[in-house]
């Protein structure tokens, strides 16, 4: 029987439990206000700013080097570190916080951006930064374990945001002055986190020792290309859109960004629980069976929700599309399309990122970054070939390719090269939960009941049918063995 202790699950599950509900409160509200805004705005503004976030994500790793996760890694072991490391990354972090919009702005004018596009790319790598930087902070604040800490501070730039939101929805709200609050907000939080850090640990002085510097960002370096990678993965689906759609690009990203902020949103759930993962597997790391027990835990907690909210997703996306009140029968229908697929792709992912925080967090990283690399290439070139005839949609099925592509080589490179053994019997059991509930959900469909009644019933099934498959337990979840 796999199991972690009894008191290191209980309060393992605590953390993620706090976390998760306090995203739960501010999340779904922030989704809802950024579909009020791009509906307000219109797709074509609201596609444009989406492919300038997305480059700007491109080339997130210049505003952080793998420092963040790095940090998180060394400080979880040996909490003592904190002392010598957070000074002078914090002052490097400040300095290419400053020179990753510069830099930017020359690589959007070689692309083609316009003086507007460019300037606003300017202002989004701010924001960027600046998130990049919250991040440093709350990688200090997990490596020291303090995970309920982390799940307040996870909300609170949102929080702002929201307020600065609501102040535009009554005087004025363009696509400008949206970009403007983000910045506001961005730059509030930065300063809160920096109080609060100081507080916690006291003050430390600021100091550039560059030669301690590039011995660390040496070992990040890693970490940061895997971040490229990823960010590349995850994005270069929206600048594609917008660059190679002559015609309509901009409307085309906005249509995929209108149902990709629904992933996002939903992704949020695996966001805020594998960092504790990662902190959790790099505290074990010299212990693979600890990582082992883990692992298996983690793919039961991340994986079913996703399952659940995919098949949902696949019969009933046109709910999700209620306040575009000002788009037309077939963008919305473009809009439903990207959803079903976008949601399968959830669903991989919430069945193996687990497998590649184990990865990240125990050394591999330029192993997952050759994953990586080959996921991204697959993703360009499907895009390069389907884009220009099919929008939308084209970007939409790609990205359930790559990941399926990066879920398989996670489960090969742990089966052929790690002592942890691979949860074969699980994975194979929650491929069955989901073919289970898809064709629960198409045979209630067939009866014309309203959707409630349905996603209740499904809702009820899931459980029941985990414990049926033994994904869950009594005895597991008496004993907090998973």
């Amino acid at each position: 029987m796999l199991s972690l202790p009894k008191n290191a699950i209980k309060s393992l599950f605590a953390n993620i439990s706090i976390v998760i509900l306090l995203n739960l409160l501010i999340k779904p509200i922030w989704l809802l206000v950024e579909m009020g805004i791009q509906d307000e705005v219109g797709h074509a503004e609201w596609g444009m700013y989406g492919a300038l976030l997305s480059f700007g994500f491109l080339f997130l790793s210049l505003s952080d080097l793998g420092i963040n996760q790095y940090t998180t890694k060394m400080i979880a072991g040996k909490p003592e570190l904190m002392a010598s490391y957070f000074p002078n990354l914090f002052a490097f972090k400040l300095l290419i916080m400053i020179l990753y919009p510069v830099a930017m702005v020359g690589v959007g004018s070689l692309i083609g951006y316009d003086q507007r596009q460019i300037y606003f790319l300017f202002l989004l790598c701010f924001v960027h930064g600046g998130g990049q930087m919250m991040e440093f902070f709350r990688a200090n604040i997990r490596a020291s374990q303090k995970f309920k800490l982390d799940g307040f501070l996870s909300v609170a730039e949102r929080i702002l945001l929201l307020l600065l939101t609501a102040y535009l929805f009554f005087t004025q709200l363009t696509i400008d002055r949206f970009i403007y609050a983000r910045l506001i907000a961005i730059g509030l939080t930065v300063l809160l986190f920096y109080a609060l850090i100081i507080r916690l640990y006291g003050w430390f002085r600021p100091r550039l020792n560059l030669p301690f510097v590039k011995n660390i960002v040496k070992s990040s370096l890693g970490l940061a290309l895997m971040t490229i990678l990823y960010s590349v993965h995850d994005k270069v689906d929206q600048v594609m859109l917008e660059r190679l759609r002559v015609e309509d690009g901009a409307v085309q990203n906005g249509l995929y960004a209108a149902a990709y902020r629904w992933l996002e949103a939903m992704s949020m759930f695996l966001w805020t629980v594998l960092p504790i993962f990662f902190a959790r597997f790099a505290f074990f790391v010299e212990k693979p069976k600890e990582q082992e027990r883990l692992l298996h835990f983690g793919q039961v907690i991340t994986a079913i929700p996703l399952i659940f909210v995919a098949v949902w997703v696949w019969f009933y996306a046109e709910l999700l599309l209620f306040p575009f009140d000002q788009s037309t029968t077939e963008e919305l229908g473009v809009i439903a399309a990207c959803l079903r697929a976008i949601f399968i792709a959830l669903a991989i992912n919430g069945c193996f990122a687990i497998f590649s925080t184990l990865l990240t967090s125990t050394g591999h990283e330029s192993k997952v970054n050759v994953m990586a690399i080959a996921s991204v290439l697959l993703n360009i070139v499907l895009n390069v070939i389907f884009i220009p005839e099919y929008g939308a949609i084209a970007s939409a099925w790609t990205t359930v390719g790559s990941y399926a592509l990066l879920s398989i080589c996670y489960l090969a490179y742990i089966q052929f090269f790690l002592e942890i053994q691979v949860p074969y019997s699980q994975t194979i059991r929650l491929f069955l939960l989901a073919a289970l509930l898809w064709g629960l959900f198409y045979a209630l469909q067939m009866l014309d009941w309203p959707w409630w009644v349905v996603s209740g019933i499904c809702f009820l099934f899931t459980l029941a049918a985990s414990f049926l498959l033994r994904l869950i337990t009594l005895a597991k979840i008496k004993s907090f063995q998973v």
